[in-house]
């Protein structure tokens, strides 16, 4: 089982499984939810010590898709840096559509169902399609007249957030929509993008 699968597919598996698209989840969650899925693959080498997780091979899995090699599927840390950083992968936009367009394949191998977000999905774009910002571009096609306020009210975060907290935000609603697939929203989400950069890039 799973011979033609790399640990990576595995853990990036265990990864969506747990919700990675929309949380962050801790190393030690996804080397578990890895294990269950694959023993042989995530287990201690000793026999006698077998029946137990080893989250070295999911550690260096995630380590390489954060990789631009590997095309930055995930972003995240193991253990606690020093400016308090926790423990938590998520994946990226990238990922979100490297995740959509290999999970049957990797779901078939491992003899497990394809995950149901179609309720999530519905949440989502009713959540999106509410939005003032949102009805103003599908209203107006152009986010001039706009305010950061209005983009950082959509993301729930305060306009003098340090950079990298509004990016992760956009990136969380920027991966949902790309693992959707709902096109109108990500061309939304484009523009924001752009017409926001210098609230997220130096």
């Amino acid at each position: 089982m799973a011979v033609q699968l790399t640990n990576m597919d595995i853990t990036l598996f265990a990864l969506y499984k747990l919700g990675g698209v929309s949380k962050k989840v801790h190393t030690e969650h996804i080397a578990w939810e890895a294990f269950k899925l694959v023993k042989e693959r995530f287990s201690w080498s000793l026999s006698e010590y077998r029946q137990y997780p080893d989250k070295m091979p999911v550690l260096f899995a995630l380590e390489q898709a954060k990789k631009e090699k590997y095309g930055r599927l995930v972003d995240g840390r193991a253990g606690k840096n020093v400016a308090g950083k926790l423990d938590g992968w998520r994946f990226t936009p990238r990922g979100a559509v490297w995740i959509k367009e290999n999970e049957a394949r990797i779901a078939k191998s491992l003899k497990q169902k394809p995950l149901d977000t179609s309720v999530q999905a519905k949440r989502f774009i009713k959540k999106i399609k509410q939005n003032p910002l949102y009805k103003h571009f599908r209203e107006k096609k152009t986010l001039d007249n706009t305010s950061r306020y209005m983009f950082t009210d959509m993301l729930v975060c305060a306009p003098d957030a340090p950079r990298d907290i509004i990016k992760q935000k956009f990136n969380f609603i920027l991966a949902t929509a790309e693992l959707i697939g709902d096109d109108e929203i990500i061309t939304f989400l484009k523009v924001c993008e752009e017409k926001f950069a210098s609230l997220m890039f130096d």
